[in-house]
């Protein structure tokens, strides 16, 4: 199913979608005040992927302050570490650590696994966080779209690489960060998406819709574990339109300084848009396959 691991330029020799396609589920917003809260975090063992910024990064803070082991995944070194130590200070939380992740690069997918399994025996929650978009045309090292690879393929192959260790933990929580841009395409669109070839995007449009194609197939994909694995609780979570670092590469021309402003306006703040994934990580009456919003 996955590309050989032995080789960071190895290409896929499957479908994009790898498994039947049944019926999505509607997006069913699920009000956090109809839920039932408890800390389910403390002493549960975490990894979050895109934890040195935005919505990743507060929910670290949140998971630490809980009393959880955290592993933030990310791929910049520097500035996780620099991550670990705010979020240590802050919460006096010592369990927090930071192991470097680059969802750009298959290997490097496959050598955080293999550092992860010889720190932890057991891995409570993963929490899909990390994407990109608006990012600048680009294939990867693994010849590979960079925003198709970041966003879906490296999720799907860092989820099944560490698939055997969250079904052997005890109530285990898969959570998948979706997103907005999904409803704009079709799974059609995503079948049909060739990830090794050069994608070429002309405006913003263009940007939202290679962003949709890539989050509308880990939809799909998170809900292909929730039906195979049922002893997995899986969830889905929309933060809805948040300001964060995602829109580094967006409207950077002098033209669109206003444009770039009322969008950071208009959007929710981290805080706002962290809370559906704080209310999945804490809830207890959550039902697998879930979409939260």
């Amino acid at each position: 199913m996955f590309p050989n691991s032995s080789s960071s330029h190895s290409l896929p020799t499957y479908p994009i979608l790898p498994f039947s396609v049944c019926a999505i589920p509607s997006s069913i917003p699920i009000n956090p005040a109809a839920l039932s809260f408890t800390n389910r975090v403390r002493g549960k063992v975490v990894v979050i992927t895109g934890a040195t910024s935005g919505i990743g990064k507060f929910t670290a803070f949140d998971l630490a302050r809980k009393g959880a082991l955290v592993y933030l995944a990310g791929r910049n070194r520097e500035e996780g570490a620099k991550v670990v130590r705010e979020v240590t200070e802050a919460t006096g939380n010592r369990d927090v650590h930071f192991l470097h992740l680059d969802f750009t690069d298959f290997s490097s997918i496959v050598t955080f696994v293999q550092e992860f399994s010889r720190c932890e025996e057991k891995l409570d929650v993963l929490v899909n966080n990390a994407a990109i978009f608006h990012h600048p045309p680009k294939q990867t090292q693994d010849n590979l779209e960079i925003i198709f690879q970041t966003n879906y393929l490296g999720v799907l192959l860092l989820t099944s690489l560490l698939l055997n260790t969250v079904r052997h933990t005890p109530n285990s929580h898969l959570i998948f960060v979706s997103s907005e841009a999904h409803r704009l395409v079709s799974v059609r669109d995503v079948e049909t998406f060739d990830p090794r070839e050069s994608v070429h995007v002309k405006n913003f449009d263009d940007h939202v819709r290679l962003y949709g194609i890539s989050k509308l197939a880990l939809r799909v994909f998170a809900q292909f574990v929730a039906e195979r694995f049922p002893g997995i609780l899986v969830t889905e979570v929309n933060p809805g339109n948040v300001w964060t670092p995602i829109y580094r590469h967006a409207w950077l021309s002098w033209q669109d300084t206003l444009q770039r402003f009322l969008w950071s306006q208009l959007m929710r703040d981290v805080k706002e848009g962290a809370q559906p994934l704080i209310h999945a990580l804490n809830s207890a009456s959550l039902q697998s396959g879930i979409y939260l919003t």
